[in-house]
């Protein structure tokens, strides 16, 4: 089964759980959309797309990959991770971002948790996460969720 992994990153954080998926799954291609490629997602057998949460929205290049892809996505076996910093808005955020008719037929989708590293921050994303680092409960961890990942993980081998 061939794999493409699609996704966009500023921080690194996207990147970083795509990269762990890729070395978990195999015949798998990784594209990272900040970096504009095409690729013919015909191809594939599965599609995993994959997005960070900045105030409640997905990336626009993702969503703009969606969009371009829908028709094709809709006859696709389809997998979807978000990395955000407030998981426990992970479903709403799905709702907000997605279309319901793929996640319908989505193999799974979830968070793969997040950071807020304010150092990789810049302009205005970096005055909005020391804002919001303020209010943010300190025993409250933000990272990224290696039982999310592997339950992904498993939920996309299982599927030939």
């Amino acid at each position: 089964m061939r794999i493409l992994i699609v996704y966009a990153s500023r921080t690194g954080t996207t990147e970083r759980c795509a990269g762990i998926l890729g070395q978990n799954l195999k015949d798998v291609t990784i594209i990272n959309l900040i970096a504009a490629q095409n690729e013919d997602i015909d191809k594939y057998d599965l599609i995993i797309i994959g997005s960070p949460i900045r105030m409640g929205m997905i990336d626009k290049r993702v969503k703009d990959f969606i969009s371009k892809n829908f028709e094709l996505l809709k006859n696709k076996k389809v997998a979807y991770f978000i990395c955000c910093g407030f998981n426990e808005n992970w479903k709403q955020y799905y709702e907000q971002n997605f279309p319901k008719e793929l996640l319908d037929k989505a193999i799974t989708y979830d968070t793969l948790g997040g950071e807020m590293n304010l150092e990789k921050q810049k302009g205005f994303d970096k005055f909005i996460v020391k804002l919001v680092s303020k209010n943010i409960d300190r025993n409250k961890e933000i990272k990224i969720m290696n039982e999310n990942i592997n339950k992904f993980i498993e939920r996309v081998k299982e599927i030939k």
